[in-house]
């Protein structure tokens, strides 16, 4: 069987920009034949989606974006609006540009993380002195860390106290959590603190935890638009490079792990494909969807 639904990673699968690689365009093509073939096409990141804009020029290219390691989910309009004639694409900014071209998506799934949820992430915060981020709808309102210089009072990045940060978030719902530890902290130390036993903890990769309330996580979002999309489940590819995309291997037909990934995920993989650097995404929707 072919795959009708391909699910793909954004960092370290599909580009990786530490390494300075943008999306190659055998992967871009790749995913225009196999849509043109009748497949779905959509990008699972624990980023946010209004956070992928380096991975999604060509609007037309993606179906669906799955974000905040599944808390968030948009889905392709049937009525894009073009991004140039948007007033704000006037911005040089590329975030500010991609939430122009967002227009082009509309919201299918929202989940919305609690408020012990949030105060146990603010407490773990302060007590190892870490950054934390929540998304808004644009932006990300920001923990300021104690002693830290320098941080940006700017777009897409709103910096705040604890407790403006507390105030802001008792009124804008956000989906997820960003909490970012530090070399020589304690192994786990994050996804095991017992505060977060109501959580899904998701490690991300670069000592990023991204928190989701309890059963979110990018295998329910993959499914939620398998689903809406009447595809079964043995038709859903998914590839990806780390540990919080072993929930959408887990509930695919086929599960690629691309040659560079974090070994933990190997076992969850059906083929090993190239790495990213190799455009090793491309080469696994060519031989499972087309």
């Amino acid at each position: 069987m072919k795959s009708k639904l391909i699910a793909l990673d954004i960092d370290g699968t599909i580009l990786d920009n530490i390494a300075g690689i943008s999306v190659p365009a055998a992967v871009r093509e790749a995913i225009n034949d196999a849509r043109e073939a009748g497949a779905k096409v959509c990008l699972s990141s624990s980023r946010p989606t209004f956070f992928m804009q380096d991975a999604t020029k060509g609007l037309d290219e993606i179906d669906a974006l799955v974000g905040c390691s599944g808390a968030s989910i948009v889905i392709a309009s049937d009525h894009p609006v073009i991004a140039s004639d948007h007033p704000v694409i006037a911005s040089d900014h590329p975030v500010i540009a991609s939430a122009a071209k967002q227009s082009s998506f509309i919201p299918f799934y929202n989940d919305r993380l609690s408020l012990p949820i949030i105060h146990a992430c603010l407490e773990i915060a302060k007590k190892w002195n870490l950054y934390l981020s929540f998304p808004g709808e644009e932006v990300f309102y920001a923990r300021k860390k104690k002693g830290a210089d320098n941080e940006p009072e700017s777009y897409p990045f709103i910096f705040m106290n604890d407790e403006e940060l507390l105030k802001k978030l008792q009124k804008a719902p956000v989906s997820c959590a960003f909490l970012f530890d530090e070399p020589g902290m304690p192994e786990d130390f994050i996804s095991q603190d017992p505060s977060l036993a109501a959580a899904s903890v998701h490690w991300s990769g670069e000592n990023t935890y991204t928190i989701t309330e309890k059963g979110v996580d990018k295998g329910t979002g993959v499914l939620r638009l398998a689903d809406h999309w009447g595809i079964p489940r043995e038709a859903i590819l998914s590839v990806g490079n780390d540990a919080n995309d072993i929930p959408m291997m887990k509930v695919s037909g086929v599960s690629v792990a691309v040659e560079n990934a974090n070994p933990v995920i190997f076992e969850y993989a059906d083929w090993i494909a190239p790495s990213v650097k190799d455009a090793g995404a491309a080469e696994a929707i060519r031989r499972f969807a087309l």
